[in-house]
Order: C-alpha cells, then sequence, then structure tokens
C-alpha cells in the first residue's frame, strides 16, 4: 500500500477532519539518523502520507512524527516502572504509545512490511508481547477500518 492509496481510505471512511500532513523524505531521514536504522518501507509510505497528521485515525495515540523519539524513551519507562517484565530489541521501534500504558512495536530486522506487537501495562502475561498483526499493513488497514466504525461527532 502507498501512500496515496492511505489518503484514499482515510477519505472514503470518512477520517478526515483535518488536513493530512505527511512526512518528507528529509524528516524521514533525520528520524533513522536518531534512531540508527532504516525503517520499514510500508511504515515509511504511513509516515509519508499522514507522519504529522492523520485525522480520525488514532486520535487518543501518539504516533505523529513530532513524538517519535519521544516515545522511544517513553516505553523504556513504562517498561522499568513495570519491572522490565520484557526487553525490546535494539531493533525494535515504538511507533505507537496510547494513553501511557500501552506500546505497539516492530522489529526493522523483520522485513519492509514487519509484524507488529503490543505490550501493556495489566497484561495477564506480562512477560511477552503479544503479536497483533503479521504485517503493519494488515495493522493499519484494520485500526482504519476500527476507527471507521466509531460514530463521530464534530
Amino acid at each position: 500500500m502507498k501512500q496515496e492509496d492511505i489518503k484514499i481510505l482515510l477519505m472514503r471512511k470518512k477520517l478526515i477532519n483535518t488536513p493530512l500532513v505527511g512526512c518528507t523524505e528529509e524528516e524521514i531521514i533525520k528520524l533513522e539518523d536518531k534512531v540508527g536504522f532504516k525503517l520499514p518501507g510500508m511504515y515509511k509510505e504511513f509516515l509519508f502520507a499522514v507522519g504529522h497528521e492523520s485525522g480520525r485515525l488514532f486520535q487518543g495515540t501518539v504516533v505523529n512524527y513530532i513524538n517519535l523519539i519521544e516515545v522511544q524513551g517513553w516505553a523504556k519507562e513504562l517498561l522499568e516502572e513495570n519491572n522490565n517484565p520484557i526487553t525490546l530489541p535494539n531493533t525494535s521501534f515504538v511507533f505507537s504509545m496510547h494513553q501511557g500504558y500501552e506500546i505497539r512495536f516492530f522489529d526493522v530486522n523483520m522485513g519492509e512490511n514487519p509484524p507488529v506487537f503490543l505490550w501493556y501495562e495489566g497484561m495477564e502475561n506480562p512477560a511477552s508481547a503479544i503479536k497483533l498483526f503479521d504485517t503493519f499493513e494488515e495493522f493499519l488497514l484494520q485500526e482504519i477500518e476500527d476507527h471507521s466504525s466509531v460514530s463521530w461527532r464534530d
């Protein structure tokens, strides 16, 4: 799925309440330099499409470019507060933090469209993350579908 497809899908699902704003190539290169590895292609398509502003998609969840470096630290703090039940590999990238207790991440060594994992405070088995989806694209499509089924009031 390309950035144009993401934008079209968000429009069709009526998830746009503000203009969609994507990242530039320079911003993504800067992010990759800061985290120390290349990001997967599918995730970069997401950033190109809506990295700064994604409309109603992910409301209440930190996913925007401006917070991505901080999110890496916040995730480590969350795990430390919970006595480090899991250790994220050095090649993990936390792309989402929800309400300060839930992280979603992928391992950049798992391909251009990597599986998405979830860990949250209060899990039944906190010693292992849950594999949510086999690919980032599947995750994104499901999130778009889930958000489009919510009744929105402007």
